[in-house]
């Protein structure tokens, strides 16, 4: 027997919550093998992040071109790059491979002392060399806001249309040869979060889970992991993207608390449902989820 393999280039988080380990954690509860290229690693706790400690990004193209050339893989996820190196040699691997998703779940952490890296710089690389190869560009607003005016001037659009500025930033980075956008806005102050994927034909779908009071360590790792894991397991984008949503906001409902910060996503929750209620010698683990698509719009 074997499961679909998904290559995660991620930074290594020591509590799990988050980075690689998380990656590895979400691909597993949905029957999905990780291969792991660490990008970084960080120091740190539920609280904070204390230091960020980029690797040798030749080292990280002999890792993952040692996985390609003796596995099967079936899709690539990409997150922490704190490094410019590290984002050429990366775009050179996935150019190399272009049969493989991208999924890019863009995470620019620079050390507050590295005088050799720049987070625009590391921004705007990205812009040119890793999104024209990308299948599924997921972020925040700010980020996508950023990656959009990189080349393109939305200021008239901002004054005059304010509401479609988000749509104009993902048809921007569409245009570039990004299949698709999905499109979250965790912070904004709503009780429901919306999620929007975009399509170069517009609009695909928009999703609400309800906000959440709890902070997380590892909610985007998370939802990056889970869409990666199920678009290796063949399904179409926007279904593995509304199943990845569900997934994720269950995780989030049954976090975890283990230190005195933030809690990380139980990845796991769906052995544990019913446990409560169940006597000790009636206790069964449950089957992998498959959650309810939402309603396409």
């Amino acid at each position: 027997m074997s499961y679909p393999i998904v290559l995660s280039f991620n930074a290594h988080d020591p509590t799990g919550g988050a980075g690689i380990a998380g990656d590895v954690v979400t691909c597993a509860s949905l029957e999905t093998s990780a291969f792991t290229v660490p990008t970084a690693l960080l120091t740190g706790d539920f609280s904070q992040l204390d230091a960020v400690c980029p690797l040798d990004a030749d080292w990280i193209d002999d890792q993952a071109r040692t996985l390609l050339e003796d596995s099967v893989i079936h899709a690539i996820k990409i997150g922490v790059l704190p490094d410019i190196n590290m984002v050429r040699v990366i775009a050179e691997i996935i150019s190399d491979y272009p049969q493989l998703p991208v999924i890019l779940a863009p995470s620019i952490l620079v050390a507050d002392d590295d005088e050799e890296n720049d987070a625009d710089e590391i921004l705007r690389a990205i812009h040119e060399l890793i999104i024209p190869n990308t299948h599924l560009l997921i972020t925040q607003k700010p980020l996508l806001a950023q990656l959009a005016e990189i080349k393109h001037d939305f200021s008239n659009l901002k004054q005059h249309a304010p509401d479609a500025v988000s749509r104009a930033h993902a048809q921007a980075i569409l245009g570039m040869g990004c299949e698709f956008v999905l499109l979250t806005d965790a912070y904004a102050p709503d009780p429901q979060v919306v999620h929007q994927l975009f399509h170069a034909d517009g609009l695909l779908r928009s999703d609400t889970t309800s906000r959440l009071t709890d902070s997380f360590l590892g909610a985007n790792t998370t939802l990056s992991a889970a869409i990666t894991a199920l678009i290796a397991h063949s399904q179409p984008t926007p279904q593995a993207v509304g199943e990845a949503l569900e997934f994720t906001w269950q995780t989030l409902k049954k976090g975890i608390k283990m230190g005195m910060g933030k809690k990380i996503p139980d990845r796991f929750y769906w052995t544990r449902e019913g446990e409560e209620d169940a006597e000790p010698q009636t206790k069964s683990i449950g089957k992998r989820p498959t959650p309810s698509p939402s309603t396409l719009q």
